[in-house]
């Protein structure tokens, strides 16, 4: 235990390639210390990157840099993950779309095309509801805000009951493999990933296991989350057909923990939704097919948000 201490007890480290583009900023008058990524300042067009429920911007780290090449890339750590700092009041999800909120105000957006995944695409797909002014396109990754069917994954459920979470995640410390394969549910097929990708992972899933810090963010965001998006439900179905923002709705073709039906279900009863599949992937298609992903997403958005001329220039 002590020398899986000393060895994952440490601050996360950028991908590769990655680490100039890393800042924080305070938020919320100066109490939250906040990390993201920004690239392709210059573009006109601006593309704010929400990860999911334990994960981290560097989830996007294969599609963020083909992005900047036309888009103004803001990627966040969300407060308790990463490299952001834990709040000290709860992590509902009023406070999440206020801190969504605060990364407008704070980096001086107007309008945005919102991209989340999981959890960051529960949170983008609430935030367009309540400030569709702010939000130019939408692309939801593995999650919807709309549950037709709710998830059925064991470990969620078990990481929701007091006492009984804390101690399945805090054991993971006793064996940094076992970390490593509770993974295994959100990928397709994690030993197929690079030798690189692995390595990184391996580090990353043993640091969160470590970090008091996300161990908190993790439980307080779980389970106050749970009980939202199902009271939600009622009038969301008439409340998305007044909708008119363009969504693009993707789900990895094995993904056991967003089901097709609810992608389906966003698509049928928003106007401008449309849903499409990521083969050979899993929860995290920007991960494991990150080619594919990429190639339906930059075409949803050349036909729903055309770029000026501008907008084609290199990486900043």
């Amino acid at each position: 235990m002590s020398n899986n201490r000393e060895m994952y007890d440490t601050p996360m480290q950028a991908w590769p390639g990655l680490s100039k583009f890393g800042k924080k900023i305070p938020i919320l008058d100066g109490d939250l210390d906040i990390f993201f990524y920004e690239i392709g300042k210059d573009h006109p067009h601006n593309l704010v990157m929400i990860h999911g429920l334990g994960d981290e911007a560097d989830t996007w780290r294969h599609v963020l840099l083909p992005l900047a090449k036309r888009y103004h890339i803001i990627a966040v750590d969300l407060p308790g993950f990463g490299r952001s700092d834990l709040p000290e009041s709860k992590i509902t999800p009023v406070f999440l779309m206020g801190f969504l909120k605060s990364i407008w105000e704070a980096t001086g957006l107007d309008r945005a095309i919102l991209l989340g995944n999981s959890l960051g695409a529960i949170l983008s797909h609430a935030f367009a509801l309540k400030n569709p002014d702010l939000v130019e396109g939408l692309v939801l990754v593995g999650g919807a805000l709309l549950q037709n069917e709710t998830m059925g994954d064991i470990s969620l459920f078990l990481m929701q009951i007091p006492l009984l979470g804390e101690w399945l995640y805090t054991r993971l410390r006793k064996d940094p493999q076992a970390a490593y394969d509770s993974l295994r549910n959100v990928y397709f097929k994690l030993d197929n990933l690079p030798e690189s990708d692995r390595d990184f992972l391996f580090t990353r899933v043993n640091q969160r296991v470590w970090s008091d810090k996300q161990r908190k963010a993790y439980f307080s965001t779980l389970r106050n989350l749970s009980p939202w998006v199902r009271d939600c439900q009622a009038n969301l179905p008439e409340q998305l057909s007044l909708l008119q923002i363009p969504t693009l709705v993707l789900r990895g073709e094995h993904d056991n923990l967003f089901l097709a039906k609810n992608g389906k279900g966003v698509e049928r009863v928003q106007p401008k939704a449309v849903f499409s599949e990521v083969p050979d992937s899993g929860h995290l298609p920007h991960q494991e097919n990150p080619e594919a992903f990429l190639k339906i997403l930059e075409h949803w958005l050349a036909e729903n948000i055309p770029l000026n001329e501008q907008g084609r220039s290199a990486v900043s």
